[in-house]
């Protein structure tokens, strides 16, 4: 539903990723604030214009759509290193300015922000939508209920999205988050604005963050954590008169009003929070699904609070102290991470150093091998194997991994795949092995990330005159069984143009058929190799096919002695390896599935061996079939035109023909031995 206005706000977004996406569909919902324009190096993808329609232009640069378009508004969604000088420049055009989160990386960036708004007449606004959601309005009515307000515990766990990341540049993300939530209501609870103080801190490397906040006569603690589990963000709030628990996940507060320091209350105070718990919890999510929420929670709102700033209709939605002590407690914050990791990288390069210089050298008479996608799951085993094998060994990514992630005795370069690569990205390579695609997001992200990237690849290893391509497909990429009405093979056709399979396995799909084609007309003969569902049976991980950890339980989905197509990442490495050796008489095409793969039973058995808290539930595959019908009739009603997820289809096992699979597996493992050194292997092999 749109929100109306007298006064027509012309906007412009910095970024057109996945947050521009979200700040789009709230702006689209704003009645009287249209977007005008967007920057971006990358063209606009479809969920952007699926948002904002047609009527918007695409600039590749910041400086000139401020000068061509003269937005009002200006919402900031790039990396947070750039957020400090585009919105400078915007100021300077005469645009108030939404940055997302983290306002600035120092609190000096953030006053002089501040101070050029003040100078201008317009206004700024930081990405804390938190504060506008519903749960956070309650608690901030709720508050006066528990009296003097005696302590506050601000609390996130996340998990790190990217894997080249650092655990530190992931909490700069992160941080701004708890940090104004814990502000804000040390700021209620002492009715009025203070200065914070970090009283005490402590920091690890690996993602952890523990710090004591004082604020007026008021002390909060901060936790935040990478690696605790479960992901959770709350508030803790305790007074003189009772508790609130503010849980922004779930979007609840659970309320303790009174002293509870009697018996009755003692005994009856874990049932009214249970029952508070899970009535507020349903309430919350069925909201959620009604609604269809097109953004983040509070999002909408902040925005249109701001926009009412803009117009001169209010003051604004955050005062900039808060933003500014927001940003002066992060800055604080990640020095000290940055410190702490800058002397674990120190270590780990020591170490990486070390382990190179005892390796032994490559073979000489091999060129490098290229592996795309080299820090993923697969592409970092098997640039591990090859380099094992004696191959000279050089990965591709997005940027260079710290020393703590890296490969000893292999190269690193950074490269964006889905633009057109530097020749000498390829220098002197004899094969590349391309195992890079998107893993998430919609169709565009795949189109990029996957489909783009391939062409792109492919192109550049026909200029550098690269003679084996290795392209690593998806089993998935094939017509389904109930289709073709037999055990899946090489021959069965690829479910290409199919995008009802989801944007993953329609950009693989797409991917596979651009890579033959593709190659053929550059001239490069191109292998596929269709990797099914992987697992590392050394640190195992139960795959989406088996069923799904819910608490103590392990829900497993089907017959327990049904088998479950897997492939070890190993396994799948040593055949790339076995490929390169003997790239001619390699099979085109090979659906890699072991054929040894295990029972669901056998499978679970070997999880549950290493957890022992961990039950099975099994649920016969009939009963998820008929729960899937039920929920796809449930989103027909509540979402007509919109295709139903079928929930049955990501548990259901194919069956597979496994022999040209079993011949060329067998092949691999006879000739290169795991864990044999190059030398000796290559010494057996001459006699």
């Amino acid at each position: 539903m749109e929100r109306a206005d007298s006064t027509q706000l012309k906007v412009a977004l910095f970024g057109a990723g996945k947050m521009g996406v979200k700040h789009a569909q709230a702006i689209a919902r704003i009645k009287g604030a249209r977007v005008v324009a967007i920057a971006d190096l990358l063209p606009p993808g479809g969920e952007l214009k699926a948002a904002l329609g047609d009527g918007f232009k695409a600039y590749r640069d910041a400086k000139t759509l401020l000068a061509e378009a003269s937005p009002d508004v200006v919402h900031i969604v790039t990396p947070p290193e750039t957020h400090f000088e585009l919105a400078r420049l915007a100021l300077e055009h005469g645009a108030s300015v939404y940055i997302e989160k983290p306002f600035t990386m120092r609190r000096s960036e953030a006053a002089e922000l501040v101070r050029l708004a003040g100078q201008k007449g317009l206004r700024l606004c930081a990405g804390h939508q938190i504060l506008y959601n519903d749960c956070t309005r309650e608690a901030e009515r709720l508050l006066p209920l528990i009296g003097r307000v005696v302590h506050i515990e601000s609390y996130f766990s996340f998990r790190t999205v990217r894997r080249n990341i650092t655990p530190a540049g992931q909490m700069t993300d992160i941080l701004p988050h708890p940090v104004y939530l814990l502000l804000n209501f040390m700021e209620l609870a002492e009715r009025g604005a203070h200065e914070p103080v970090l009283a005490a801190l402590e920091v690890r490397h690996e993602g952890e963050v523990r710090a004591l906040v004082n604020y007026g006569g008021l002390t909060g603690m901060l936790a935040v954590t990478l690696t605790g589990r479960p992901v959770e963000s709350y508030l803790r709030i305790i007074g003189t008169n009772g508790m609130l628990h503010v849980d922004f996940v779930r979007g609840t507060v659970v309320k303790l009003v009174g002293p509870g320091d009697n018996a009755i209350a003692i005994i009856l105070n874990p049932y009214m929070q249970s029952a508070q718990a899970l009535w507020k919890t349903t309430r919350s999510f069925a909201r959620l699904f009604m609604k269809k929420q097109k953004s983040y929670p509070g999002l909408l709102e902040l925005t249109e609070a701001f926009y009412a700033s803009v117009r001169g209709a209010a003051p604004p939605p955050l005062s900039y102290g808060s933003i500014t002590s927001t940003v002066a407690l992060c800055e604080s914050i990640n020095e000290r991470l940055g410190e702490s990791e800058a002397v674990a990288e120190d270590k780990a390069q020591r170490e990486l150093a070390a382990t190179e210089a005892s390796m032994p050298p490559v073979n000489a008479s091999r060129r490098t091998v290229v592996v795309t996608g080299g820090t993923g799951f697969l592409g970092r085993k098997v640039a591990s194997v090859l380099r094992e094998q004696g191959w000279p060994v050089r990965v591709l990514a997005r940027s260079i991994p710290p020393y703590s992630k890296r490969l000893p005795g292999v190269q690193y370069v950074a490269a964006e795949l889905a633009e057109e690569l530097h020749p000498g990205v390829l220098k002197d390579a004899e094969a590349v092995v391309h195992c890079a695609a998107e893993t998430s997001g919609g169709a565009d992200a795949h189109k990029r990330n996957s489909i783009t990237a391939t062409r792109n690849v492919i192109k550049a290893a026909a200029d550098a005159s690269v003679g084996k391509v290795i392209h690593i497909s998806s089993i998935a990429v094939i017509k389904n069984g109930w289709r073709v009405k037999r055990p899946l093979s090489e021959s069965t056709p690829l479910d290409s143009g199919n995008p009802g399979r989801g944007p993953y396995v329609w950009g693989k799909a797409e991917s596979e058929a651009l890579a033959i084609e593709y190659g053929a007309e550059m001239g490069i003969p191109v292998k596929v190799l269709r990797a099914g569902p992987l697992v590392d049976f050394k640190a195992l991980k139960a795959p989406g096919r088996l069923g799904r950890e819910v608490g103590p339980l392990f829900v497993a989905v089907g017959g327990r002695r049904s088998k479950i197509s897997l492939c070890d990442i190993e396994t799948a490495a040593l055949v790339i390896a076995s490929y390169l050796n003997d790239y001619g008489a390699a099979p085109k095409i090979l659906n890699l599935v072991d054929p040894a793969s295990p029972t669901r039973e056998e499978l679970l058995k070997r999880i549950l061996d290493g957890r022992p808290g961990l039950r099975p539930l099994w649920i016969p595959y009939g009963l998820i079939s008929a729960a899937s019908l039920c929920a796809r009739a449930l989103m027909r009603i509540a979402s007509p035109g919109k295709k139903p997820m079928d929930i049955a289809s990501a548990f259901a096992s194919e069956r597979y023909d496994t022999s040209l699979a079993g011949r060329v597996i067998r092949k691999a493992k006879e000739d290169l031995k795991p864990g044999m050194p190059a030398s000796v292997r290559e010494k057996e092999a001459r006699v």
